[in-house]
């Protein structure tokens, strides 16, 4: 099946991922990297091919790690962290969570930005962007972002925030740990492909293609 630019688009349009004018196809067949299949093909050493699925086993354990985080944040109802808090009035719980959330999404982000690979780069956009676009309310919570994508929390705002501001940033209400689990699910899938790819050896020849292609049939 030949993913189209229209067909990425949809998928994160009902996603809630923003799409810019930078589409995910582009960062796959342009850059430095060049096209797809080259990439896909060059041939690595032993050593690099080690190199390579360590890194990808890192970004898969990051990635998982992040995607559980921003689950428990954006989960409601009588079980919620909100809801305890609320219930307990204390929100320490929530803080550490916000924390560790904060902790998983830069451990995520340095692995993707040191990948020399396209649709990696094209990830770390898309999690700066997502905290970009509600950078207001998760500042009320103490939550900023700089402009290499690292988070930075300010622990004395956000121990002081209430429960109702914690959870209009981080909660089901707002949509940036929606965004960020939609993300860090896609980020372990990759990953994993990687990882199973060398470990089968797939890595020196286009059956890599059909690996991955077949992790994002979700496009189609």
């Amino acid at each position: 099946m030949r993913i189209t630019t229209q067909m990425v688009n949809e998928t994160a349009r009902k996603a809630g991922v923003p799409i810019n004018n930078t589409s995910l196809l582009n960062h796959i067949n342009g850059g430095s990297d060049g096209d797809l299949l080259k990439v896909l093909n060059k041939g690595k050493s032993s050593a690099e091919d080690t190199k390579q699925k360590s890194n990808y086993e890192k970004l898969e354990k990051e990635a998982d790690g992040l995607k559980k985080k921003a689950d428990s944040l954006a989960a409601k109802g009588d079980d919620s962290l909100y809801a305890k808090a609320r219930e307990s009035g204390d929100t320490a719980e929530l803080c550490k969570e916000a924390q560790e959330l904060v902790e998983s999404f830069n451990n995520t982000m340095k692995i993707l930005q040191s990948s020399p690979e396209s649709l990696n780069k094209y990830y770390a956009q898309m999690l700066r962007e997502a905290a970009e676009d509600n950078s207001e309310v998760l500042a009320a919570v103490g939550i900023t972002i700089s402009k290499d994508g690292k988070a930075t929390v300010d622990s004395d705002k956000l121990k002081a925030a209430d429960v109702d501001t914690l959870e209009k940033a981080l909660g089901s209400s707002n949509d940036f740990t929606a965004k960020v689990s939609f993300l860090a699910g896609r980020i372990s899938d990759n990953a994993q492909a990687g990882v199973e790819s060398l470990s089968s050896q797939y890595g020196r020849s286009g059956d890599l293609l059909s690996s991955v292609g077949g992790k994002y049939s979700f496009w189609g």
